[in-house]
């Protein structure tokens, strides 16, 4: 269990990473062609355009980088409100001091981090088989689709 000392660091430190992360969104506006004095990107060159639809991304992957750790942030002091700060979410196991140290607004142990990631990864995952060809025990009475399917096998096709 964390000593008041250290909730109260952890609290502090919190509060810190709130003031500065929403500094951070204020400051990472997405910008619009407004922004670069155009009122249309007609009159642009390509490359202006491309220049500024790149600047326009990184603005907007900042925003919402800021955004999630504000929202990390929140839930953290939210914690401490209820008095689970430093308790792993799906465990219920105590999160190491060093983690905490690291990640102050961390919610999960490294194992259940982890857990969660595999999880998500199992589910992202595609079928080995990702073939587009029908399978040969396919009865739909259509056999159109099946000699197309033979023909690409035997002839190859644009992407091949």
């Amino acid at each position: 269990m964390l000593s008041k000392e250290e909730l109260a660091y952890f609290k502090k430190r919190l509060l810190q990473m709130k003031e500065e992360t929403i500094q951070m969104v204020e400051a990472s506006q997405p910008l619009s062609f407004e922004d670069y004095g155009e009122l249309t990107s007609y009159d642009n060159h390509f490359a202006d355009s491309a220049t500024q639809l790149e600047e326009r991304e990184k603005q907007r992957v900042l925003h919402e980088t800021a955004n999630n750790l504000l929202e990390e942030v929140n839930e953290a002091l939210e914690r401490f409100k209820t008095g689970t700060y430093g308790v792993c979410v799906d465990t219920g196991k105590r999160i190491p001091y060093e983690r905490l140290k690291a990640l102050p607004y961390a919610k999960r142990t490294v194992e259940a981090q982890k857990e969660l990631e595999k999880e998500k990864e199992n589910v992202i995952s595609l079928p080995e088989d990702q073939s587009f060809l029908t399978p040969e025990e396919d009865e739909r009475g259509d056999k159109r689709i099946q000699v197309v399917d033979e023909l690409i096998s035997v002839h190859g096709n644009s992407s091949s």
